[in-house]
């Protein structure tokens, strides 16, 4: 609705995706949902010009004056209650831990009096993404309805500590000597993030993965244990560039790349007034390098 309303009142899709920071074919999917729902044209179309019928022009007033009514309520609550602007934004642990806390400070200052609440969730099936206004995810098909794009492309390599690479010198110089080193395996799930089953694919070797492997259920406590020397653990390029660069890991294999992205921002559509989600949208894409719209 706060789409179909905002196409009405700027007369065009374009203007009105341009307002809730969407893409013109999202905003055209919102509107042809919600004309099947009501199973009638809301708008009269001609070429790039779009009117709204008289049963349109009456309903974006009705949500018009709704949205007025919510939003002077939630002024008044807000104002009674002293709280400040608040912007919820949901990770996994890995991508908190090893690439949201080394830049949170960075994050802070720009979003200023708004209040930033991290969520952090162990995987996607326990998110609820509906209570978030952006989460960070590998699987964005839970919320179909919300506007995302991707952060970064998922590439992974096999990384060790310096001193395991020291005690293990020789684990560089083939794969089948790779392949009986102390391989850690975290535990992807149905992430479909690559694992060792996978990374030895790309080198065109069959490699199985042991039953009787130590499995990580959580990416930090693998990372741990690579840094802790205790073997060789698939590293992502973005969320171990920070322990590349400090020298705590060493990268011992080529990298593979698996798909678009490891990771996805999505987020909930927000008005003009609700600049913190504005905020944290264009930093994310500012600290990967991404245009912003």
């Amino acid at each position: 609705m706060l789409v179909f309303e905002s196409v009405v009142r700027h007369r065009g899709f374009t203007r009105a995706a341009t307002e809730l920071n969407l893409s013109q074919p999202t905003v055209s999917r919102h509107i042809a949902t919600l004309e099947g729902r009501l199973n009638r044209s809301l708008f009269t179309r001609n070429g790039n010009q779009v009117m709204p019928t008289l049963e349109g022009e009456r309903l974006a007033s009705a949500i018009a004056l709704g949205f007025g009514h919510a939003e002077t309520a939630w002024e008044k609550i807000s104002f009674d209650t002293g709280k400040k602007s608040e912007v919820t934004l949901a990770c996994s642990f890995g991508f908190a831990e090893n690439w949201l806390m080394p830049r949170y400070a960075r994050l802070k200052r720009v979003l200023g009096n708004t209040r930033l609440k991290i969520v952090t969730f162990d995987g996607s099936g326990n998110l609820d993404v509906s209570r978030t206004d952006i989460a960070i995810v590998w699987d964005v098909s839970q919320a179909q309805e919300r506007p995302y794009f991707p952060l970064f492309t998922e590439h992974a390599f096999p990384v060790c500590s310096p001193e395991y690479l020291r005690q293990n010198p020789n684990i560089e110089s083939s794969l089948d000597v790779l392949a009986d080193a102390d391989l850690l395996h975290f535990d992807i799930g149905d992430s479909g993030f690559i694992n060792w089953r996978l990374w030895f694919a790309a080198q065109g070797v069959d490699y199985r993965i042991p039953k009787n492997a130590h499995q990580y259920d959580s990416l930090p406590f693998s990372f741990q244990a690579v840094l802790d020397g205790e073997g060789v653990g698939i590293g992502w390029q973005y969320l171990i560039d920070q322990m590349l660069d400090e020298g705590r890991v060493v990268k011992i294999g080529p990298g593979v790349t698996n798909r678009e992205a490891a990771y996805y921002l999505q987020y909930r559509i927000y008005s003009e007034k609700e600049s913190g989600i504005k905020t944290v949208i264009s930093w994310f894409k500012e600290a990967i390098k991404l245009p912003n719209e």
